[in-house]
């Protein structure tokens, strides 16, 4: 009896100690989301953790499960990361066969840019610069399935720009509108070797509101444009033809560099006896680091399918050699406990990635069987994670991956107007779609204890800055733990 009395005493004093250093925090971000001014309906998921004790230290509504906006691109770049490696470059890459043939190798480098095309043309004129027999393009690196199925009409061209593996400049293109010398209409100047046809139903007004729409489909090229405009502007358009369009960019850049052909690039794979001669080369940190500071969804699909070809490849080939070893593929399955049916999954596809994001931390140890996975980048609405599940992801990045390095703080990127007395000691991703906001990352408090941190504001009709700013004063009330 007097051993239990003594234990309860040693407990409770644990108890209240350990309250009276999270006392004050923990209730300032309490009232913090209490006192709120979001109206009822609106949900508010906020997990705390501590990096080296792992303990959750705040928890409110974290088990919900709820759509993570774009701060999912933190858990879908970490698993490409994880794939891809810290090391791994984007190589488009020229080679040549015995023929004299040539192949460029696309390799799904979403940064490509024309500077980068011309470097490549020159790197080329180097290494031959002999006549071209035939000039082939290898695009292999990923499918081309423009948009994820879980992506809603409105996220559609002119909004985003077509996932391909034919990639440069972003896939877009600068039209510029000017209204006319006489003000009698709107005049279109295309600066750019890629054309739209357009149908020019503009008007002059008192604001500038362009409305383009697609005629006859998006690989007619043609687009209705109406609304009105009040002054001079530049309006940047995804363009309909990816493949034409990255044709176009390198023919230019072969001209520039004094190559000579003549003749269409047509679609091949590279052969297994031709010579690289001439690459392009970009680290995935330079990628990675871009996505997440800017919250680019483009990159962020592209990146996605290119990781998810290497993880279905390397677990094809993991597969097959456990069939070889065990002459029996059904009994290798059962032996060797695989779950995963890779037959029909595409390389370079969602589905690939997709796989390789579950495989990711189903390896972490963590439970994804509630996760619904419809992007890579957060724009789906069917996305669903929960703030418990993402912090403990963070702590598993924490230590196995340095996907952090990568992230934002104060200052920089969606967070460059946030936060910026906490600059160097917060590390995040914000995420924002109608209705929903979230906020993920890392925080160094003022005694230098660092912690994880999710939240995820859902089913609101206020102004964002509203819910920015609750946010940010749950992310200030970690910071002021002692």
């Amino acid at each position: 009896m007097k051993r239990q009395i003594v234990n309860l005493i040693i407990f409770l004093s644990m108890f209240f100690f350990g309250a009276s250093v999270f006392a004050a925090p923990l209730n300032s971000i309490a009232k913090a989301i209490d006192n709120t001014e979001l109206s009822r309906n609106s949900i508010i998921s906020v997990d705390v953790a501590d990096l080296k004790t792992n303990n959750t230290v705040f928890s409110r509504r974290a088990n919900t499960f709820l759509n993570p906006a774009s701060s999912l691109k933190v858990f879908t770049m970490a698993a490409a990361l994880g794939t891809l490696g810290d090391k791994y470059h984007f190589e488009t890459v020229v080679y040549i066969d015995d023929d004299k043939n040539i192949y460029l190798k696309l390799g799904g480098d979403p940064l490509l840019t024309t500077a980068d095309l011309n470097t490549l043309a020159k790197s080329l004129k180097v290494a031959y610069g002999g006549k071209i027999k035939n000039f082939y393009i290898d695009d292999s690196i990923i499918d081309k399935v423009p948009y994820p199925d879980g992506w809603t009409v409105d996220d559609y061209w002119p909004n985003a720009p077509k996932i391909s593996p034919y990639i440069v400049d972003n896939n877009t293109v600068k039209v510029n509108f000017a209204l006319s010398k006489n003000g009698k209409g709107v005049d279109i100047f295309q600066n750019n070797d890629y054309r739209f046809s357009f149908i020019n139903e503009l008007e002059i007004g008192n604001k500038t509101e362009i409305l383009p729409s697609l005629n006859y489909g998006e690989t007619s090229g043609i687009v209705s444009l109406n609304g009105t405009l009040s002054k001079d502007t530049v309006k940047t358009f995804p363009v309909l033809d990816t493949a034409r369009f990255f044709t176009v960019k390198l023919r230019k850049a072969l001209d520039n560099n004094g190559i000579s052909y003549s003749k269409p690039f047509y679609p091949k794979k590279v052969p297994e006896n031709a010579k690289r001669i001439a690459s392009f080369r970009r680290p995935l940190g330079e990628v990675l680091t871009y996505i997440l500071k800017t919250s680019n969804n483009f990159a962020t699909e592209v990146t996605f399918k290119v990781a998810g070809a290497k993880w279905l490849s390397e677990a094809q080939k993991a597969e097959k050699a456990k069939e070889t070893q065990a002459g029996d593929n059904k009994k290798a399955a059962a032996k060797e406990g695989v779950t995963v049916n890779l037959n029909g999954i595409k390389g370079g596809s969602f589905e690939a990635g997709r796989l390789m994001f579950f495989d990711y931390y189903k390896n972490a140890s963590l439970d994804t069987h509630k996760i619904n996975l419809k992007d890579a980048s957060g724009v789906s609405r069917y996305n669903t994670l929960s703030t418990a599940w993402m912090t403990k992801a963070l702590l598993y990045l924490n230590e196995n991956s340095s996907i952090k390095s990568y992230m934002a703080t104060s200052g920089e990127g969606t967070l460059s107007r946030r936060m910026r007395d906490l600059a160097g000691n917060l590390k995040a991703k914000t995420g924002t779609i109608f209705g929903v906001s979230s906020l993920v990352g890392y925080i160094t408090a003022l005694n230098g204890t660092e912690y994880a941190f999710a939240i995820i504001i859902q089913n609101f009709e206020e102004r964002a800055s509203v819910v920015k700013g609750l946010e940010d004063d749950i992310v200030n009330g970690i910071h002021l733990f002692e």
